[in-house]
């Protein structure tokens, strides 16, 4: 009977079938690959479950089936399995196709995801030689490095550090060899201006686009500092609001509004005096900015850079407005003053405030991007107790938007740069507050800092191949 279950198991493994290794599993109890006395027969077809097990856990990586994956790791007890993830098989070879597959498709920050899980289920773990643990020993002394992994993927193990020096970079060096290889890219104009210019790859992350947003470097925090210097001394006595000592100025071909206040604040974190891994928030580019009205954030890098960001796209779905939210209560008491300032009937602004107090939970959060459900809502309201509402619909939206109207970008900097000023939050948690869609600007800065890494080992590493492979074709 047992034989007949081993058999069952195997060929539902092989088929790859998580509900169908779910059922086959779960009519075995929990202790009979532990208790019972196994014919040598019976050892093999165990050794041939093992196997098995180890290579579906292989395919469902390869095909991104990380649910799955997850799932049938959960099942070793059951099969008596102690997992060793060193027996799934080419478990390097796939993360290497993952990752160009996310680089073809251009998705390059499906990485991170990618990483994070092979990083969360010890998926690196290899043994080490002696050279590899003195390399490794070298590596973790990289202190921004270490910090950037620990903020990206959690837990740095020397499995992670030893992967993102050595391992990732040895892949993009293969990705490089294969795209080369390719007759349509043996052009020597091409290669000459692209593949093997390394001026062109060490640079690349100086102006590129990610997730709808714009980056681009525009110069070393040093060299920002002393304009900034230059500039405050000189207009210290004549500067435009005096609490938060706002001030402009040019830098990178473009026109800079910076608070005083920020910088002699956060000055030794801005420099770098006090090592940390911050990114800290410098100005609002007011004109010759990347954005599509001439706009961008500034925010200095552990690396001593200053780095600009602003969305591709038009600024009110750029940024999510953190300081412009209110609870239901916050959001109905101004709801009432702006109707009431629109001569709307009062008996009628009680039903309306009312109505929206028993359909707003009380702790829900109101913003920009609820207003035309809270209008629709009233809309639906209205059309029950009214036969003729198209003016007073009108003028409780324009109440609405008066309330939950985006903030200007400018506006958005001073509020932010006050609360830095009052201690509300942190210079370096600005980055954190400014997003499009799901992804802020820390999330690409730090993203940012861990591919100028393996840009970094990249060259360190395989530049003689490059140039030797580049002259062939020259």
């Amino acid at each position: 009977m047992l034989t007949e279950q081993f058999v069952e198991i195997i060929e539902s493994l092989k088929s790859g079938d998580l509900f169908k290794i779910k059922q086959c599993i779960d009519q075995i109890s929990e202790d009979n690959f532990s208790s019972l006395s196994y014919s040598s027969s019976d050892k093999r077809f165990k050794e041939t479950i093992e196997k098995n097990y180890y290579i579906t856990l292989s395919k469902l990586l390869a095909s991104e089936k990380f649910e799955d994956f997850k799932q049938l790791l959960n099942y070793s007890d059951k099969l008596g399995i102690f997992i060793d993830v060193k027996r799934i098989p080419f478990r390097f070879e796939i993360i290497s196709d993952l990752h160009l597959n996310c680089i073809q498709s251009g998705q390059s920050g499906n990485i991170f995801d990618i990483i994070k899980f092979y990083n969360d289920y010890d998926l690196f773990d290899r043994t080490f030689t002696k050279e590899e643990l003195e390399l490794i020993k070298n590596i973790k002394k990289d202190k921004i490095l270490i910090a950037n992994l620990n903020y990206l993927f959690g837990k740095v193990t020397d499995s992670l550090n030893f992967y993102s020096c050595k391992i990732m970079p040895y892949d993009l060096y293969l990705i490089f060899l294969n795209n080369s290889s390719s007759s349509a890219l043996l052009d020597a104009n091409f290669i000459s201006r692209n593949y093997f210019n390394l001026s062109f790859l060490l640079k690349y992350f100086d102006r590129y686009s990610m997730y709808g947003l714009s980056i681009e470097k525009l110069g070393d925090i040093k060299s920002f500092i002393e304009v900034f210097e230059k500039k405050y001394l000189a207009a210290r006595n004549n500067i435009d609001n005096k609490d938060l000592k706002l001030i402009e100025f040019n830098y990178g071909k473009k026109t800079h509004l910076v608070s005083v206040n920020n910088i002699l604040k956060n000055y030794d974190k801005i420099l770098g005096k006090k090592g940390g891994y911050n990114f800290c928030s410098l100005s609002m580019v007011l004109l010759g900015g990347i954005g599509p009205q001439g706009h961008g954030f500034t925010y200095s890098t552990p690396k001593g850079e200053v780095v600009e960001i602003c969305s591709d796209i038009k600024e009110n779905e750029a940024i999510i407005i953190k300081y412009k939210e209110f609870l239901r209560e916050q959001f109905l008491i101004r709801l009432r003053k702006e109707m009431t300032y629109k001569n709307i009937d009062s008996v009628l602004i009680q039903k309306i405030i009312d109505y929206l107090l028993e359909i707003i939970n009380k702790k829900e959060i109101i913003n920009y991007y609820k207003k035309d459900l809270i209008l629709k809502q009233i809309d639906s309201f209205l059309s029950k107790n009214l036969q003729s509402y198209d003016d007073l619909i009108k003028k409780i939206s324009n109440a609405i938007k008066v309330i939950l109207r985006p903030i200007k970008m400018k506006d958005q900097f001073k509020t932010r740069m006050y609360l830095v000023d009052e201690n509300k939050i942190r210079s370096e948690d600005i980055a954190k507050l400014t997003s499009l869609k799901d992804k802020s600007h820390y999330d690409v800065l730090r993203e940012r800092c861990f591919f100028q890494n393996e840009i970094k080992w990249f060259f360190q590493d395989y530049a003689n191949e490059i140039l030797k492979f580049g002259e062939e074709f020259l």
